[in-house]
């Protein structure tokens, strides 16, 4: 009987905390997590107006993949409004659009389980360059006698785990559709000056073009410094034809010079550029780089572009200063102009 005393004396002192920490504790917590985007503002405001892209963003989502959801009203117009329904790690609730523009964008969450509340959301989007700075805040209310449970509990760390996951899968999202890859490369376009190059032009079988490096590329180096010069970048080859089916090319080892000059020695000057470009940075061996040049012409079918020879690979690293081959850098470089509308697909036109 005592110990049944001093047990219901517990249960009570733990009802009496309780109830004191709900009666004088704290019942609104401000959660606000940041996170830095590659992307244009543009492309966030985009995921983050529409309700229909949230679950594919929402750290929620993952927890109940059977969670019902639906939307009422114009998405992405103010007034729109969000349904969720889902597991006890989730509830259910919705939440409504009220101010939409591209800094900003703010909502009214409303939870039914488990607890009623109503609290302010906001997403704002700082362009930052080409990047973006989001900001994801939340104004939480709890209500009495729940702030008392939640008062034993760090709910910035809480909640704001979840709104770090959020965060992170909107960066991926918007990342991606940002800077797209093309067989796991990504092409940046550009464009890139004249330039000049210095070097030996050839007719070659695949199979000798490792001596044909080795010999030009020294040759070329020491003609530069004969005459004073400073090589204007790294070794590269230029290829105006490669083909598979003999296993041959047409194309020159040379050094990139700042400005045009005779040398004589069977040694020529080739100008390049001077336009519209695409580049993918490669790093590996040589004898993988296929796969960049299998991007490129990805890319080209994909933005309807066609090559304008000769087709660039500069090869940034040194491969004797540097032995790990994961780090060795080479730019491929296509110089690239439309299609003639008339070789262009009808759909295209």
């Amino acid at each position: 009987m005592k110990a049944l005393k001093i047990f219901l004396y517990i249960i009570l002192g733990l009802v009496a905390f309780i109830i004191g920490l709900g009666l004088f504790g704290k019942s609104d917590y401000h959660i606000e997590r940041s996170i830095e985007i590659d992307a244009p503002r543009e492309i966030v405001y985009e995921q983050v107006r529409y309700f229909k892209n949230f679950p594919k963003w929402s750290p929620w989502q993952s927890l109940d993949p059977n969670m019902k959801t639906s939307i009422e009203g114009i998405d992405g117009e103010v007034g729109a409004v969000y349904n969720w329904v889902g597991n006890d790690k989730v509830g259910a609730g919705k939440q409504t659009l009220k101010n939409v523009s591209p800094g900003r964008i703010d909502l009214e969450v409303q939870f039914s389980e488990p607890w009623e509340s109503i609290s302010p959301s906001a997403i704002k989007m700082e362009a930052q360059g080409e990047k973006t700075l989001v900001s994801w805040g939340f104004d939480m209310h709890v209500g009495f006698p729940w702030n008392g449970f939640a008062m034993l509990t760090d709910m910035d760390a809480a909640v704001g785990k979840d709104y770090e996951r959020g965060l992170g899968n909107l960066k991926r999202i918007c990342e991606e559709i940002a800077h797209p890859k093309y067989l796991g490369y990504e092409v940046a376009e550009t464009e890139i000056p004249v330039k000049y190059y210095f070097g030996v032009r050839k007719n070659l079988s695949f199979d000798s073009l490792q001596a044909f490096y080795e010999a030009i590329f020294p040759q070329a180096m020491s003609a530069i410094q004969e005459q004073g010069l400073t090589p204007a970048g790294a070794p590269s080859s230029l290829t105006w034809i490669w083909d598979d089916s003999t296993h041959t090319t047409d194309m020159a080892a040379a050094v990139p010079i700042a400005e045009a000059k005779k040398f004589g020695n069977g040694l020529g000057v080739f100008t390049v550029g001077g336009g519209r470009a695409l580049v993918i940075d490669y790093y590996g061996m040589y004898d993988s780089i296929g796969s960049a040049h299998l991007a490129m012409e990805d890319y080209m079918v994909k933005k309807s572009l066609r090559c304008i020879p000769p087709v660039l690979e500069e090869y940034i690293t040194d491969p004797m200063a540097e032995p790990d081959t994961s780090k060795w850098l080479t730019k491929v470089i296509y110089f690239v102009e439309p299609l003639p509308r008339d070789t262009l697909p009808k759909n295209d036109q």
